[in-house]
């Protein structure tokens, strides 16, 4: 079988995340330096990461269902191919890592120049 995607959507995106401290507490149940520092902007908290391009991890999911891969959620490119296909004309044989959209891309590249 053969799968194909855009070289564009080799790639990894940044997730931003934003939210206050005091999310998990009812309103009514704030204490007063709770709701100043909530006034004051001060409850903020935020997170930075990286996961696959969305088209990527739709395509990644789809083999995963198929059977083409078993998907490893608890690490990075952990993931392993259970039944030979082509992606992006490199064949992937049964026991080769499937790797994250990032490091599919160089995988890719120098598949391409090194045969």
């Amino acid at each position: 079988m053969k799968f194909e995607i855009d070289e564009s959507f080799l790639t990894s995106v940044n997730i931003y995340k934003e939210w206050s401290m005091f999310k998990h507490i009812n309103e009514e149940d704030l204490t007063p330096d709770q709701v100043f520092k909530m006034i004051k902007g001060e409850d903020r908290c935020s997170s930075l990461s990286s996961d696959d391009h969305p088209e990527f991890k739709k395509l990644r999911e789809q083999l995963g269902t198929d059977g083409y891969i078993e998907i490893q959620r608890n690490c990075w490119n952990g993931d392993h191919v259970t039944k030979p296909f082509t992606f992006n004309d490199k064949k992937f044989k049964k026991g080769d890592r499937f790797p994250s959209a990032c490091a599919m891309s160089g995988h890719l590249k120098f598949s391409k120049k090194f045969g």
